[in-house]
């Protein structure tokens, strides 16, 4: 199996179509930073002025964090889609609010539970994050 990244979309408290995709082989904060960029590619290519994302804080900050590090490809695309979502609107906003899954709020765990119930199998060609080969090389180790 494999992991798997939801965004849901919520416009002037109507639910549209949300962005699911399969991860491949990552850790947690790989798949959130995945699912953060399907909702920031997203949210940027409608006519809006603010955008909230509820996850995690150290997702969160990985978002804009251009440095290398795994899922830097998905930082690089988030803030693309932003440098062009703020270019000229000086009245457009991003929040990021902490949201932890176990506090259960109902929109973020939608996805939460999306997200973890579906099961992806895992193809020939699996994409691997980097943080996930470190857990897998330090669990090997650990074992020996």
């Amino acid at each position: 199996m494999q992991a798997v990244s939801v965004a849901y979309f919520w416009r002037l408290g109507e639910q549209v179509p949300s962005s699911k995709a399969p991860a491949g082989r990552a850790t947690a904060l790989d798949a959130e930073l995945f699912a953060i960029r399907l909702g920031v590619v997203k949210a940027t290519s409608f006519d809006i002025k603010c955008i909230i994302i509820t996850d995690s804080l150290t997702a969160a900050r990985r978002t804009v964090d251009a440095s290398v590090h795994s899922g830097q490809v998905h930082s690089l695309t988030i803030v693309q889609a932003l440098r062009g979502f703020f270019t000229n609107h000086p009245d457009r906003s991003i929040h990021f609010w902490n949201c932890p899954s176990k506090a259960q709020w109902s929109l973020h765990f939608l996805a939460y539970e999306d997200a973890t119930s579906t099961k992806m199998a895992a193809g020939c060609h699996l994409a691997t994050s980097l943080d996930a080969l470190r857990s897998k090389s330090a669990a090997a180790c650990l074992d020996a």
